[in-house]
């Protein structure tokens, strides 16, 4: 598998976050900074003078494990006997985090990569707050990550609903839905294309679309409701839903675009 690639005349602080989680993937043990920069080889393609690409990976590589200690991957220490640095460990949640695989919201490059891989012409809406979801995730603002989410989804959910009413084949419901489009609650807009979407069946029709649309409709009514209003009681939401929920929101708007898809191509 060849490396990724990192120059000392330009440090990429995301390559080396992505160098620093292959290393944990592969090497469990891995318990200890590296201040030689020897470690890092198997896991990265030096462009430039090696041992100037060395001397600059050990720095770069000693902000990033600060932010993942910040971030609640990473903690100083491996036991009682030894809680201070070099010593290092993975979190409960960094062992989450690992198992997950490349691509998830700690590590953003990988995480865009593979949603350009599911929707190659992402919304640049859409796009927009979904970076703004990753970036207050990781510096631990998980409310703020889930209601920018919550915003991308609704926007993905908005598209959705304008390859509906061009597809529908019915005058008058084109009319109801159009009136309904032009209100602005969303609810009476989730529940109409959830109710039409059920409804639709053939071959080349997504599978997946039913619980997509069931998903997006709890999910952007849930923030609506219980983040995008002030109440009583402060919000509450915890870094592994926060996490579940960017991991999951690719697929949804995927299969989004698979619908989509087949309404520019279908008449309902």
């Amino acid at each position: 598998m060849p490396g990724i690639p990192f120059s000392p005349n330009n440090p990429d602080l995301e390559a080396v976050r992505q160098i620093i989680f292959a290393r944990l993937r592969a090497e469990p043990d891995w318990s200890q900074l590296d201040h030689t920069g020897a470690g890092y080889a198997r896991y990265v393609e030096y462009k430039g003078p090696e041992w100037e690409a060395r001397n600059a990976i050990v720095l770069a590589a000693e902000e990033v494990f600060w932010q993942l200690v910040i971030e609640g991957v990473l903690s100083p220490g491996t036991n009682s006997n030894n809680l201070n640095l070099p010593w290092f460990h993975v979190t409960r949640h960094g062992r989450e985090v690992l198992k997950s695989g490349s691509g998830n919201p700690h590590d953003p490059s990988g995480y865009l990569k593979n949603l350009y891989d599911k929707v190659p012409q992402p919304d640049p809406t859409v796009l927009a707050y979904l970076t703004e979801s990753l970036n207050s995730f990781r510096h631990g603002d998980c409310v703020a990550a889930t209601v920018m989410l919550g915003i991308a989804a609704e926007r993905v959910f908005l598209l959705l609903c304008d390859s509906l009413a061009s597809a529908l084949s019915d005058a008058d419901k084109q009319k109801a839905f159009a009136r309904i489009l032009n209100r602005f609650p969303i609810k009476p807009k989730l529940d109409w294309v959830h109710q039409k979407i059920q409804s639709i069946k053939g071959p080349d029709f997504p599978e997946s679309a039913n619980i997509m649309v069931t998903a997006i409709y709890d999910f952007v009514r849930g923030q609506r409701n219980d983040l995008g209003h002030p109440r009583e009681k402060p919000p509450i939401v915890t870094q592994e839903d926060a996490f579940v929920n960017l991991q999951v929101f690719p697929r949804y708007y995927q299969t989004a675009e698979e619908v989509r898809a087949f309404l520019a191509a279908n008449r309902i």
